[in-house]
C-alpha cells in the first residue's frame, strides 16, 4: 500500500512539475509599445483615444483596470510585484507608452506585469 502511496506521490509531483513549466512557458519577456486605456469604457463604448482621455483618466483614477492596447490586443497592466498601475498610469491614458515586463496569456487573458514604461518616441 505504502509504494502505492509512494508512486501516485511521485506522479502528482511531476505533474505540478510539468504544469509549473507549461505556465512559465506563457511568460514572455520583452517591450511592448501601445495606447494606455480605461479598459470598461474601451470595451463597453469603444472609447479611447485623445478624445476619451480625460474621462479614461478619471476613471482609471478611480480604479477601473487599465490596460494597453497593442493592435489588436488589450493587455491588463500590473506592476511587477502584482500591484496596481492606476496611481502611475492615470495621466497617460490617450497617450502611446512602451512598456517592459514579462507579459502572460493564458485562456483569453492577457497581460503585463510591468517593469518600466515610458512615453513612446513617436
Amino acid at each position: 500500500m505504502s509504494k502505492k502511496i509512494t508512486a501516485l506521490l511521485a506522479v502528482m509531483i511531476l505533474m505540478a512539475g510539468i504544469g509549473t513549466a507549461v505556465v512559465y512557458a506563457m511568460q514572455h519577456e520583452g517591450s511592448w509599445t501601445g495606447e494606455v486605456v480605461d479598459v470598461v469604457c474601451m470595451v463597453s463604448k469603444g472609447a479611447m483615444g485623445a478624445d476619451h482621455a480625460d474621462c479614461g483618466s478619471k476613471c482609471v483614477k478611480a480604479g477601473l483596470p487599465v490596460g494597453l492596447k497593442v493592435g489588436d490586443t488589450t493587455y491588463i497592466l500590473v506592476s511587477a510585484d502584482h500591484k496596481p498601475m492606476n496611481d502611475a498610469l492615470a495621466a497617460h491614458v490617450g497617450h502611446t507608452v512602451t512598456v517592459t515586463g514579462a507579459k502572460f496569456e493564458s485562456k483569453g487573458a492577457n497581460i503585463i506585469a510591468v517593469k518600466d514604461f515610458k512615453m513612446a518616441k513617436m
